[in-house]
């Protein structure tokens, strides 16, 4: 059987939608993380392999120069979501995630922001930023790094916040009417196939 049967996958969910296949444009826009910085931590989660963010030369170009760049790679498409992946995309002043969010949404065929970042980042100001895009007909998603349900795997990889912080600013972002993500690991040391399922 397909998975595509048993699943909604992102792509399949896109194409649907917009009749056309839409691809994530990834970006790199400078950001360090809180948890790396020792505004909460120092190390980073025990998991988190910088390498596999964008790539490093991306963050001397502009977001528009990126975007371009990126779009070239990816020929299959014509409608792009601009992707704010690498470290904690909402650690910034909202100014200047303002700034760059704009320069995103002003590229040509973008249809929307995917913004990835920790729960414990995401204050007022910037779920009312990301609400305006939502508000101008973009598509906003919030990709909250969970990666468990368990505070205590979740204090073992040193991800310094709980589950509760997460289902607070899920909550916060659905009311404002943005569409949440949120990435998970599958397997951490110390949790069971039953862990996965709750």
């Amino acid at each position: 059987m397909q998975l595509q049967k048993l699943v909604n996958m992102f792509g399949g969910d896109l194409m649907r939608r917009y009749g056309e296949k839409v691809h994530k444009l990834t970006l790199h826009g400078g950001f360090s993380c809180p948890n790396r910085d020792g505004t909460l931590g120092r190390g980073g989660c025990t998991f988190c392999n910088v390498a596999s963010f964008a790539d490093e030369a991306q963050q001397h170009r502009s977001i528009a120069e990126q975007l371009a760049h990126q779009a070239q790679l990816v020929n299959r498409a014509k409608r792009y979501l601009a992707y704010f992946q690498a470290y904690t995309s909402t650690f910034a002043e909202v100014q200047v995630l303002r700034s760059m969010y704009r320069q995103a949404v002003s590229a040509a065929n973008i249809v929307g922001l995917c913004v990835g970042t920790r729960p414990d980042c995401v204050p007022q100001a910037v779920l009312d930023l990301l609400s305006e895009y939502h508000q101008q007909g973009y598509e906003v998603w919030l990709e909250l790094g969970l990666q468990t349900a368990h505070d205590k795997t979740l204090h073992r990889i040193n991800r310094g916040h709980d589950f509760a912080c997460y289902q607070r600013t899920a909550r916060l972002a659905r009311e404002r009417g943005l569409k949440v993500c949120a990435h998970l690991i599958v397997g951490l040391p110390g949790e069971s196939q039953g862990h996965c399922l709750q």
